[in-house]
């Protein structure tokens, strides 16, 4: 307790301490979001795998899209996209659009979202994964030129869905060392 104290107090006091302080906490939403595309790309060696995929990055950017959009950048969207599509060796680029449409619908909804229960974002949350896997499936459909099976899409949208809450918890964990909002110190 002492040691945040003294942090905090470095932080207020705006010296260079205080500042790397700032400045680290403040990449805690994009480093939370490069864990969980990492942690998407991890090989598990099972036989049909990719209906066991939830969509961990997605699931970040809407949480971090709702309650920290000034630490997200569309920017470092893009780049965690991109590195998604890169681990995966998916469509470049599909990944990296479907996050920033994902990201602009969120934080365009966000006024609605922050501070309602747990349960009218969830239920947002449910819409947008659904929403998100159907754009994917159809840009992919295109883009190999018949329409792909749909059953692993639908299947990852049903386990990211059941996955949000515990996820969710640990990122709400992750955010209280995140630096305060302007304005609410």
């Amino acid at each position: 307790m002492r040691r945040r104290n003294a942090i905090a107090g470095a932080s207020a006091r705006g010296g260079l301490l205080g500042r790397v302080d700032i400045f680290a906490r403040g990449l805690i939403p994009i480093l939370s979001l490069a864990f969980l595309t990492f942690l998407a790309a991890v090989p598990l060696r099972l036989p049909d795998i990719e209906l066991l995929t939830p969509a961990w990055t997605l699931m970040a950017i809407y949480y971090w899209a709702i309650y920290r959009p000034e630490l997200t950048p569309a920017i470092a969207v893009f780049g965690i996209g991109l590195l998604k599509d890169l681990l995966a060796g998916g469509h470049l680029g599909l990944t990296a659009f479907t996050l920033l449409i994902v990201y602009g619908l969120v934080v365009s909804q966000r006024k609605f979202l922050h501070g309602k229960s747990f349960g009218v974002v969830w239920w947002g949350f449910m819409l947008v994964a659904a929403g998100a896997a159907l754009l994917k499936w159809i840009v992919a459909s295109i883009l190999a030129g018949w329409p792909i099976d749909p059953r692993a899409q639908v299947f990852s949208v049903l386990l990211t869905i059941a996955l949000y809450p515990p996820v969710v918890l640990g990122l709400s964990q992750i955010h209280k060392a995140a630096p305060p909002q302007a304005g609410t110190e």
